[in-house]
């Protein structure tokens, strides 16, 4: 574990006036600095205290520049401006007091007080919060009281633990950031033989995976996620610390590939290569035409997904018309209809709705442009690491969305929730495994690879995440209720309408994205 130097991690708290609130963090009133009162120093030393006035006046829009811990002219500027708005003596230092004051106006501004983060719920519950706090504390990153509850303080302080692990940085405590803090504290640390960075979709790992990955080979896993093909090639494309094990869709291998963002596998060395079923890797040839580039990770359909408990009893939910026809998609509307968000798999949908089944680039975007336009307003966008608790909340009632994370659904609803390829057309997809042309632990990605082809390995992989994988022998090791689901696993006729998702020129994804952002609006 790399840590920051101790004068770095030793301050990222509230500071010393105690006015107590179990809300994450503990804050006084606005007033001058007293004598006793610390200051941060003036220029040339990096300060946590400074880093962590950076982060807040940064998530109020008040400073550009990235967390340096150094007071620059632009963070006394900030400071002179929040000072100045919020009825305080003029300063440009950073004191206790204006901490103080700074958390106080995030937390009646940004919704903090109810325990969101901008009308967000809360992504793990209290356990898991109080959780994270112990574990960002024992790791030297104080997250504040140990009450359970999400504010500023723990926010700063899982933001600098995210930094530290040259991760995205959002300051969320998702499942992804405990499974992270859990092997930070207890995984091999500085005793690693290497390292492997991994970058995947959200909820699509099974973290004893992990744990056990480097316990058998004490390789530290950095793990960070992406929330599309797009934000995948956005970060690849990034300069910053490289990933080693990337999880692209099939369809966008070619144009990952094309671009020098994938180097070819080293399948020699891999002795679990024997265990893929040939079917599914005759299908990843579809896209990755060598099978040069990738590997199949999970298989799964796009479709429609519903909680039986809100939508209309009598009435066939497993059509596409039930989100894409604006006339139908209003029956839904108090209850929620969404879209996940994920324009490369519910545009050629949205398509196949307005009658080209086929994908054509001009013919299928134009298609898709009328069909989403029509349900502008009417239709959410789901981000995808909210999907599965939307549907299974019942926050939303019907949705376009991935096969597996239906299954998750399922499971947290108790089986109200169903799932089905479209009677008028679904889409079929791999997730993969490759490695990027510029990773520098090309070794350990290969041994990751080789670990994740194991059928005990994939199957725990499975029977966590909902979806299907292409091992041969890993049905033996899956749970009945997963490879007996017809979500998991479609019947032949449903399969038989699932079209393989399209390979998208650049010029297609342009397209695509500039209709999606329309649709967003």
């Amino acid at each position: 574990m790399k840590f920051r130097s101790l004068s770095l991690l030793t301050a990222l708290s509230i500071g010393c006036i105690t006015l107590s609130h179990a809300q994450g963090f503990v804050f006084g009133t606005a007033q001058a600095p007293t004598k006793s009162e610390s200051v941060a120093p003036t220029t040339g030393t990096r300060n946590a205290k400074v880093e962590t006035a950076q982060r807040l006046l940064a998530r109020m829009g008040l400073l550009r520049e990235a967390p340096s811990g150094l007071l620059t002219p632009a963070t006394q500027e900030a400071i002179r401006n929040f000072s100045s708005k919020h009825g305080l003596a003029p300063t440009a230092q950073v004191t206790d007091t204006l901490l103080n004051a700074i958390r106080r106006v995030i937390w009646t501004s940004q919704n903090w007080s109810s325990g969101n983060y901008k009308g967000r719920e809360k992504l793990v519950d209290a356990a898991g919060l109080r959780e994270a706090q112990i574990l960002l504390g024992k790791l030297g990153f104080n997250a504040g009281p140990l009450d359970g509850t999400f504010g500023p303080q723990t926010q700063v302080a899982t933001e600098a633990f995210q930094e530290s692990q040259f991760v995205t940085v959002d300051g969320l405590i998702t499942a992804t950031v405990l499974m992270n803090l859990r092997r930070a504290v207890n995984g091999v640390g500085d005793k690693a033989k290497g390292s492997l960075r991994l970058l995947n979709w959200p909820d699509y790992i099974e973290p004893s995976v992990l744990q056990d990955f480097e316990k058998e080979t004490g390789i530290r896993v950095i793990y960070d996620i992406f929330s599309g093909n797009d934000d995948l090639q956005t970060k690849l494309g990034a300069s910053g610390t490289p990933y080693d094990v990337v999880f692209p869709t099939a369809n966008a291998v070619p144009a990952m590939a094309a671009k020098g963002l994938l180097g070819k596998l080293d399948k020699a060395s891999l002795k679990n290569l024997s265990n893929i079923d040939p079917r599914v890797d005759a299908t990843l040839r579809s896209w990755d035409k060598d099978g040069a580039y990738s590997l199949p990770y999970m298989w799964y359909t796009v479709g429609i997904a519903w909680n039986a408990k809100l939508t209309p009893k009598g009435m066939p939910m497993d059509t596409l018309a039930n989100v894409f026809d604006p006339e139908i998609a209003r029956r839904f509307q108090s209850c929620g209809v969404g879209v996940v968000d994920s324009a490369s798999d519910v545009v050629p949908l949205a398509a196949m709705a307005g009658g080209v089944a086929k994908w054509d680039s001009k013919k299928s975007l134009a298609a898709a442009a009328k069909m989403l336009s029509g349900i502008t307003g009417i239709v959410k966008i789901i981000p995808t690491d909210q999907f599965i608790d939307s549907l299974a909340n019942g926050k939303i009632c019907l949705a376009i969305g991935f096969s597996g994370d239906a299954v998750q659904a399922q499971a947290k609803a108790r089986g109200t929730v169903e799932y089905r390829v479209p009677s008028d057309g679904g889409l079929l997809a791999i997730d993969t495994m490759a490695v990027p042309a510029n990773a520098k632990n090309k070794r350990e990605a290969h041994l990751f690879i080789d670990y994740i082809l194991q059928p005990q390995v994939i199957a725990k992989i499975s029977n966590t995440v909902g979806f299907a994988n292409a091992n041969l022998k890993a049905g033996q090791y899956m749970t009945d209720a997963v490879k007996s689901n017809p979500a998991v696993v479609p019947s032949t006729t449903a399969l038989s309408r699932s079209s393989p998702i399209p390979i998208l020129s650049e010029q297609d994804q342009q397209e695509i994205s500039r209709i999606w952002a329309k649709f967003a609006k």
